[in-house]
């Protein structure tokens, strides 16, 4: 069924009645304007497939001040739309065993005083297309942070991207502040930003216990990015600025191949 919320002067509480009641395949279509307040998020778990699309083109006209649970092998899309999680102690999304989250044309922020992810993923599934996941004002908070999960992007922005056993598909896409993987984590990329100007990160990439990255063209916006390896593979072609100004870091455990050529210990 499809409903359309923003006619009404009661536009909050029918929304709320729209996600309560909400059955699979359900569509909840907004119009621009902004859904509950700073003051008073709405806060909720998903048991249903469900699509919230923004009836606009500007990811900016429609905003939703609410935190989303899914799991259970539940679906959720978002389109055209943000969503703003500005209280304490909830992440704006978390989505476990088995979820599934598109997103298009939307930004993801939490907008807190506290360092809990934007985004944490468990045993889900996540993809992006034209998107950008915040943290606010916060430069040490991270994004997405990825469990046992699974990642495609096309063209999305994030504010720190960690991911742990989990696997991440990128392209043309941009990482803000910091990237990390670790226990057994692969990525694999063409065209990857990595820009960490505004941080005082130690390192700007690192690649930790058995984990993998792998790609074409790899952009290092800040000057001397700092990259370590450790007991992984690092296998990328392509590189601005060029390999003798960026500061490697591997052990002899580590196999790393830049150019089509191996680095030795």
């Amino acid at each position: 069924m499809k409903i359309t919320i923003g006619t009404k002067k009661n536009n909050d509480e029918e929304l709320m009645q729209a996600i309560v009641n909400a059955k699979d395949g359900d569509v909840i279509e907004l119009l621009p304007g902004t859904y509950f307040s700073r003051n008073n998020p709405f806060i909720c778990t998903i048991r249903r497939d469900i699509s919230f699309i923004g009836k606009t083109s500007d990811k900016e006209d429609v905003k939703l001040y609410c935190s989303f649970t899914v799991g259970a092998k539940n679906t959720l899309i978002f389109k055209n739309l943000s969503i703003i999680y500005p209280a304490n102690d909830e992440n704006t999304m978390s989505a476990y065993d088995g979820a599934r989250v598109y997103g298009q044309n939307i930004i993801i922020d939490r907008q807190t005083s506290d360092y809990w992810d934007t985004i944490y993923g468990q045993n889900a599934y996540f993809s992006f297309k034209d998107s950008k996941i915040l943290t606010g004002k916060k430069i040490k908070a991270i994004g997405l942070s990825l469990e046992k999960s699974q990642l495609f992007a096309d063209n999305t922005e994030f504010q720190l991207l960690f991911q742990k056993d989990s696997t991440v598909y990128l392209k043309d896409s941009t990482i803000l502040h910091k990237f990390e993987l670790r226990q057994g984590s692969k990525t694999f990329f063409k065209n990857l930003t990595i820009d960490s100007t505004t941080t005082d990160y130690k390192n700007d990439l690192a690649v930790k216990t058995k984990s993998q990255i792998s790609g074409n063209d790899l952009i290092f916006v800040k000057n001397k990015p700092q990259v370590r390896i450790l007991e992984s593979q690092f296998d990328v072609d392509d590189f601005q600025p060029e390999t003798n100004h960026i500061n490697f870091k591997f052990d002899k455990k580590s196999k790393i191949s830049i150019d089509g050529k191996n680095l030795k210990k």
